[in-house]
């Protein structure tokens, strides 16, 4: 099972800001050029001091983060953020990451889905989408038809995939019927030979 990815905070949140340079205003002479070229070139050496010592700083931070303990360690460092970005590195168990829909409705259950819808339409005189309302938050019933256990997704989300089901469900009902129908013309045609 994937885990979450952690949030950093803190220093290992916000960027390491260079800081602009001075510009030059003013009028031209050599020796305000001169001192500009000396004002810019300090600022530069300044700036990529600050930015090599925050850089050192936060590289400790991040492999206090990941839990390693050598400081000088740059290989478990490099492992740690693999591991954790690059989806090539993870280590998962067979079977874990499928990808589609996560379970299949059988028969059964579908059926069990159209005979709530059925039932309630007819107790309520509801439209299909106010029936699968009533039984995904209805006490009784919301057990059996409520959003599974994790669903990340809105009511209304859930009440479009209960709909889908419900598609189905007459789409099975309709199979099964005409498949015991003909199945009982065969049989009638074999009791008359």
């Amino acid at each position: 099972m994937l885990r979450k990815r952690r949030q950093y905070s803190g220093k290992l949140a916000k960027p390491i800001v260079w800081v602009a340079p001075p510009t030059f205003e003013g009028f031209v002479s050599e020796k305000r050029v001169k001192e500009f070229w000396k004002k810019y070139n300090r600022h530069q050496r300044k700036m990529k001091d600050s930015v090599d010592k925050q850089i050192a700083e936060k590289l400790s931070l991040l492999m206090h983060f990941y839990g390693i303990a050598n400081k000088n360690d740059m290989g478990a460092l490099t492992l740690a953020l693999a591991t954790e970005h690059v989806p090539g590195f993870k280590v998962v168990t067979e079977g874990d990451e499928k990808r589609g829909r996560k379970k299949v409705w059988d028969g059964p259950k579908l059926q069990a889905l159209l005979q709530a819808v059925i039932t309630v339409k007819e107790k309520h005189r509801f439209t299909d989408r106010q029936a699968l309302h009533f039984i995904s938050t209805n006490d009784e019933s919301a057990a059996i038809w409520g959003p599974p256990v994790g669903y990340c997704g809105s009511k209304r989300q859930w009440i479009e995939t209960l709909e889908s089901r419900l598609q189905d469900a007459k789409r099975y009902d309709a199979f099964v019927g005409s498949f015991f129908a003909d199945f009982a013309k065969s049989a009638q045609k074999f009791r008359k030979k």
